[in-house]
């Protein structure tokens, strides 16, 4: 059976945190569609084990990461969002201002709408971005290809060795790139609450990436080349589960990694931008889901923290920073969301930065070295910065602003705000 063309979603322990405190019910179907993974398996393309790198939070109980394909994510949230939320088949061609309030400009023949709010969660080629970042009309900021492509695909558990541990994701490195394979779907009736690992189910996935100075056209390109490249690319590699792979795959998409260069601001004036259209980040990271969860959690706080200050009759308005409009109650949010965002996001960045480097091609020393470092990595416990990711969750940050907000609110004189060029 021919592995085919795969969109999966991995979401750490950070992210399946914001869907629990978001909901109960909506955390356990999306954890209980996904396979729970426990460990990555690192091995080397010569067929030595380097690493096991723990895949959970260390809690007790333990939220161990799950991988989920994307569509049955998207279902998943669907679920519990009413029709009457959604305006299908419209697309936005601009944000524009008008008086000095956000408004959407439609590509059809639609009416433009004026909104209090804007979030755009519209991806790495983001139109709402532009209007962000000062031309509503040009992206200042585009993304850029950091040299990178993946390819792969869904195939039958049944391609995976025997004694296939549960929880197991087993990731392989060597001069020419980088392969993974592992199972995403778990046996019917298996709920785990992401909280232990879980019998496999009939599908799991594999996936490889490879550098290549140009990025490929993804509408048309050669799929039997890009085949044949796979299959160069792995020759010789001792794992025969790859081998398997490699030699029946087929492949109907390539995915080019874009990267958004890192942005003066994330907000201007009603307008705000969240996940891959603030920070879209290597895949090397394994955050870009989790860390469009995290987003859309601190915003939505911060935006009730300001307008029930707003809101309430009896707010202290002499000498503090209290919204005295909706307007400005979404700025104050949306300025305070960039700020306690920003240095997370960034350090993620910066550290899915290192990881993807050891997918480019590497000479031998190179190629050996990675070998060491990922051998000596598996012998440390789990490190600084795995455990703040997983642990040191932005929703305690941002209730703890919020209760010293409360009690000693800043006087007017001490706020700033970034204006709309």
């Amino acid at each position: 059976m021919a592995a085919k063309g795969a969109s999966l979603d991995a979401i750490a322990p950070n992210g399946l945190s914001v869907l629990r405190d978001l909901d109960e019910t909506i955390f356990a179907q999306v954890a209980n569609s996904g396979y729970p993974i426990s460990h990555f398996h690192l091995t080397s393309a010569n067929g030595y084990s380097l690493a096991r790198i723990g895949a959970t939070n260390g809690n007790n109980p333990e939220l161990h990461t799950v991988l989920i394909s994307r569509q049955r994510l998207w279902d998943c949230l669907r679920d519990h969002v009413p029709d009457t939320a959604f305006a299908d088949r419209r697309s936005v061609s601009a944000v524009t201002y008008d008086n000095y309030r956000p408004v959407i400009r439609f590509s059809d023949a639609s009416l433009d709408l004026e909104a209090d709010l804007v979030i755009g969660a519209d991806g790495v080629r983001s139109v709402v971005k532009r209007a962000v970042t000062g031309d509503c009309l040009v992206d200042r900021h585009p993304p850029s290809f950091d040299g990178m492509v993946g390819v792969g695909g869904f195939i039958p558990s049944s391609l995976l060795p025997k004694d296939e541990p549960r929880g197991r994701m087993t990731i392989t490195f060597g001069a020419q790139g980088f392969f993974g394979y592992g199972a995403c779907t778990i046996a019917s009736q298996s709920n785990h609450f992401a909280m232990c690992t879980a019998p496999m189910g009939d599908q799991a996935v594999w996936w490889s990436t490879y550098e290549t100075s140009h990025p490929p056209d993804t509408r048309n390109f050669d799929k039997q080349d890009i085949i044949r490249q796979l299959q160069k690319r792995h020759a010789g590699w001792k794992d025969p589960v790859i081998q398997e792979i490699v030699a029946d795959a087929a492949i109907d998409s390539v995915y080019p990694t874009w990267i958004t260069p890192e942005l003066p601001t994330w907000h201007a004036h009603g307008i705000v931008i969240v996940g891959d259209a603030a920070h879209a980040m290597q895949p090397s990271s394994g955050q870009g889901t989790s860390q469009a969860l995290e987003d859309v959690q601190v915003l939505s706080m911060l935006l009730a923290h300001y307008l029930e200050r707003h809101f309430s009759q009896s707010a202290d308005r002499v000498g503090r920073q209290v919204p005295a409009t909706v307007d400005e109650a979404v700025d104050q949010a949306s300025e305070k969301y960039f700020e306690l965002r920003r240095p997370r996001v960034k350090r993620i960045v910066d550290r899915a930065k290192q990881m993807g480097d050891t997918k480019r091609k590497k000479g031998i020393f190179e190629e050996y070295l990675t070998y060491s470092i990922l051998w000596v990595i598996g012998k440390l416990p789990i490190d600084s910065y795995t455990k703040q990711l997983y642990n040191d969750l932005p929703v305690n940050q941002v209730k703890k602003f919020i209760e010293e907000d409360k009690l000693h609110p800043v006087p007017l004189y001490e706020t700033t705000h970034i204006l709309w060029d």
